[in-house]
């Protein structure tokens, strides 16, 4: 049925195309332009990185992700030249923990710095996975402080579990709930005469409800009440316990707001203190000397050692030895798209090849997949399945571990395991199937624009400039309801159920990881080193090594990405604090972020199974 949706496949490319062409032109250009600096830096050598006693500083500046994408390195290098910030833009979560656990038993750390100001918003799952290994640091009896101004909430939910929270006196700590707010385009696509055209099954499968609707269906707001208050449920006993506070502290009514802060008499920083939030009101100056009293002091500073610093100096987290039986470890991080990996994506055809490489990789025994993704297009879904399948055969276990999320096409590729590990707040379910794409018959029309020809058949010359023909809407819909059924038999398969089991609690509704157990759609709440030792257990291997299978690179990119690593700290910072180079910073990270959701849009069929609000 493919040339039934060629039309709406060369809309979202050519889409595609314009946009990336400017994009991709801006980075040939600086490639040029700065490729001297690059061959002046390999001239000079790197001052091997030294730890000296102090505070191991956790400045998470940027934003928590499972694996880091791997990025053009001329978009790296675009970053570099133009940002005033020489902070890393992906923090992986398993690198923070390694740091910590390393730190435990260290006796060059004399304590943990943890200071948030600049951590992106992210999902309680990675924060609770850092703030695990923050408690197993703290029966050390090391000291941790969580120094900041402003506490966000997700901030927050790191610096309960600190020994010691300052915050500054003109400071504040901003709890205020989880929410799910999504803008809704109906009135406005049929002021500019676009048609929305949706096919879908499941009753909570709302991806397409801002292109229908102007406001949130019944079903979904009812279904997202539900995850919403499971997940603010474990974050609220998560802090209560952690700060050993009464529950109505960290998640009060607005009448007890508003009375203790006017006992406060308005002043936020107060408030906080009163209510046992934090420990100390400090400025920068007493937050510092309260710092040196456990790391020692570096002049007016305390001695401290940077996280990255501190990370270069260990040994390599997954050490291998030639010839040892191995538990492979592969992460499926992004969107799930059916084209080449892309920054922050899954390509299904890598992650496939990946896959059956460990399948003829004779020191693998079995594999853990770690899946931390909202879906995407069920073609490419379909085919990692597939490939997971065939590493099945050849009688090695296969066990999933989810993190933040494995929902819609996450699930897909989840749903044969022999053991699936899910976090408590784990975003997972959305068994839903949905296609959508636009026409702007009615939009050109109105301009005066007109189309009209001729064909041999009744299916040529579909495409976005012509009404779409009703005997196409069923064909698409009839694929959609396919396809959704496929997603039924296979999750019934793996998960021993029978389809109309699984339908009930499919319908695209999504779960938190604690009610996915109880409907049986995962086996046990635990985390990715739980998962591990269940796969070395089922491989029936008991001294092995956990073998990091990470994307192959091209022979070109792996030049240019030794190219960055050794000289991008010596690329001229002239542009930096101008008025240009902050316009340009700006232009380049938000054409990045215009793609990202086209690259979710290139399913052969126009298919998919995504959950956009389990980002």
């Amino acid at each position: 049925m493919r040339f039934l949706f060629r039309s709406i496949k060369w809309f979202f490319r050519s889409l595609w195309r314009i946009i990336n062409f400017t994009r991709l032109l801006l980075i040939n250009l600086i490639f040029i332009a700065i490729i001297l600096a690059i061959v002046i830096g390999l001239r000079e050598e790197k001052p091997e990185t030294t730890i000296q006693e102090g505070a191991l500083v956790l400045d998470l500046a940027g934003k928590l992700v499972e694996q880091p994408s791997t990025p053009n390195p001329a978009d790296q290098l675009m970053e570099k030249w133009l940002s005033d910030k020489d902070k890393p833009r992906e923090i992986a979560v398993g690198d923070v923990v390694y740091a910590i656990q390393q730190a435990k038993q260290d006796p060059r750390v004399k304590g943990i710095v943890l200071k948030t100001a600049d951590l992106e918003t992210a999902s309680i799952g990675k924060l609770l996975t850092i703030t695990q290994a923050l408690d197993d640091f703290r029966q050390s009896k090391k000291p941790v402080v969580a120094v900041g101004n402003f506490y966000q909430q997700h901030q927050y939910l790191l610096a309960a579990h600190a020994d010691t929270i300052l915050l500054n006196p003109a400071g504040a700590v901003a709890i205020q709930g989880l929410g799910l707010y999504t803008l809704y385009f109906k009135s406005a696509l049929d002021k500019f005469n676009l048609t929305p055209h949706v096919f879908r099954v499941g009753t909570y499968k709302s991806f397409v409800e801002p292109y229908i609707r102007d406001d949130m269906s019944p079903e979904a707001r009812e279904a997202n009440q539900r995850w919403l208050n499971v997940l603010w449920q474990q974050y609220v006993d998560n802090v209560s316990a952690a700060r050993h506070i009464a529950a109505d502290a960290v998640s009060p009514s607005k009448e007890q707001v508003l009375a203790r802060l006017t006992k406060a008499e308005g002043n936020a920083a107060q408030y906080a203190l009163d209510q046992g939030l934090v420990d100390e009101l400090s400025t920068y100056d007493e937050s510092i000397e309260t710092i040196q009293h456990f790391a020692g002091k570096d002049g007016h500073d305390f001695r401290s050692i940077a996280l990255s610093d501190y990370l270069h100096a260990l040994p390599a987290r997954y050490k291998q030895q030639a010839n040892k039986p191995s538990i492979g470890l592969l992460v499926a991080a992004g969107t799930i798209v059916d084209a080449d990996n892309q920054p922050g994506t899954i390509g299904g055809d890598a992650l496939a090849k990946q896959i059956r490489d460990a399948m003829y990789d004779k020191d693998i025994k079995g594999l853990v997949l770690r899946i931390d993704s909202p879906g995407g297009s069920a073609f490419a879904a379909d085919q990692i399945r597939t490939a997971l399948l065939a590493f099945k055969a050849r009688g090695k276990p296969l066990v999933v571990s989810m993190g933040s999320m494995a929902a819609s096409g996450g699930y897909w590729i989840a749903a044969d395991a022999d053991k699936i590990f899910a976090e408590p707040s784990t975003i997972t379910g959305s068994i839903g199937v949905f296609g959508m794409f636009l026409t702007a018959d009615k939009a050109l029309n109105a301009l005066g624009v007109h189309t009209d020809g001729l064909g041999t058949t009744d299916f040529t010359g579909i495409s976005p400039a012509q009404p779409l023909p009703e005997h196409i809407k069923q064909i698409v819909q009839m694929n959609v309801e396919n396809t959704y059924q496929r997603f039924l038999d296979l999750v019934a398969e793996g998960r021993g159920m029978t389809p109309d089991q699984v339908d009930k609690i499919a319908q695209g509704r999504v779960w938190v990881g604690t009610d996915a157990k109880k409907l049986g759609l995962v086996d046990t709440l635990g985390d990715l080193t739980q998962a591990t030792a269940e796969a070395g257990k089922l491989a029936k291997v008991t001294d092995y090594q956990v073998k990091l299978i990470e994307p192959e690179l091209s022979a070109k990119d792996k030049l240019l990405r030794e190219l960055f690593d050794q000289s991008a700290e010596l690329l001229p910072a002239s542009v930096t604090h101008s008025a240009l180079g902050s316009v340009a910073l700006q232009w380049w990270k938000a054409s990045n972020q215009a793609l990202q959701p086209l690259n979710a849009l290139q399913d052969p069929q126009g298919i998919y199974s995504y959950c956009p609000v389990c980002q």
